[in-house]
């Protein structure tokens, strides 16, 4: 009984460590994303006024 109990733990715990670290890491491109597109936008906004 203490087995199949310690292998549940086992498996949810991997399944939450594996749901919330690539989450997590989503997140964190998102935000890269936005940062570098508003860097975009600022270039392309000198460049147009030259």
């Amino acid at each position: 009984m203490n087995s199949i109990l310690f292998w549940t733990l086992i498996l949810v715990g991997t399944g939450l460590f594996i749901y919330l670290v690539p989450y997590r890491n989503i997140k964190n491109i998102q935000k890269l994303q936005q940062e570098g597109l508003e860097k975009l936008d600022n270039i392309i906004e000198l460049l147009k006024k030259n």
